[in-house]
């Protein structure tokens, strides 16, 4: 249960009151697995997460399939907010950036727009295209499992299809599991097409999504790459390797793949 946000002590509450309904509460809260003077505290997220009932000084655990159902919820819902909030996380990010580089320059330590090697900071943005474009060749080449990507972008640039699809038939040829999804609206374009399909035919898992989402793509589960801007991916790219945020964009796309429609191209 730890998965949906329950504590090791929490948990076993929960399953102690399953095998021994009707517990009384100074009991449960006294138990020998909750860390000294958590009990209380314990027993009240239980109730206030609908797990368990008290009534006359006694304890109730709900229905495992309603307690898992309200849970899992919570937990979809809380996902859902931070994902949302990623193009804050962004703006934080470049603004504490931009503050340690007018650092650096008045310190005389480097020269203004300087971007600090690759591998020297988890969080690393990259506006030039020539830069961005020896980093995304670099992350393909070095990729070994499994790529997550979403989306070009809504007005797709010649050149972007001429750099991804080499690099996604390599990954396929040396059994990368690539995972695609593809925004509607991008299927009106024949270029688009032409390129996705490609990529399914050589062994590509496609699906399209109904609604378009910010443009993102993930790296062996280690390193993300999403748009400065989301709604335009021309002002630069974020490459991170900060495991927080590499999470909650992985959390995201499998949000959307369980969300998307596979029919277009194969079964996904």
């Amino acid at each position: 249960m730890q998965i949906l946000g329950i504590t090791p002590a929490e948990e076993e509450t929960y399953r102690h009151l399953l095998r021994h309904p009707g517990s009384g509460v100074a009991e449960i809260v006294a138990a020998p697995w909750h860390p000294s003077g958590t009990g209380a505290a314990a027993v009240g997220r239980l109730k206030a997460l609908g797990a368990v009932v008290e009534r006359d000084g006694v304890l109730w655990p709900e229905e495992p399939k309603a307690v898992v159902a309200l849970l899992a919820e919570r937990l979809l819902a809380e996902l859902h907010t931070i994902t949302r909030s990623l193009a804050q996380v962004y703006t934080v990010v470049r603004s504490l950036e931009d503050e340690a580089d007018e650092a650096a320059v008045a310190a005389g330590r480097s020269e203004a727009g300087d971007t600090p090697p690759p591998d020297s900071r988890l969080v690393e943005r990259i506006t030039d295209p020539t830069a961005l474009r020896a980093r995304v060749e670099a992350l393909a080449l070095s990729t070994r499992s499994e790529v997550l990507a979403g989306g070009l972008c809504e007005e797709v640039d010649s050149r972007v299809l001429r750099l991804t699809l080499p690099l996604g038939l390599r990954m396929l040829g040396r059994g990368v599991t690539v995972r695609l999804l593809v925004w509607r609206s991008m299927l009106a374009d024949p270029a688009v097409v032409a390129h996705v399909r490609r990529l399914a035919d050589a062994g590509a898992r496609v699906r399209v999504l109904a609604s378009s989402d910010s443009p993102m793509a993930v790296c062996d589960g280690g390193t993300a790459l999403v748009p400065v801007e989301p709604s335009d991916i021309a002002k630069g790219v974020f490459v991170t390797a900060e495991p927080g945020m590499v999470s909650t964009v992985v959390n995201h796309f499998e949000r959307l793949w369980a969300d998307a429609d596979a029919r277009e191209f194969g079964d996904g």
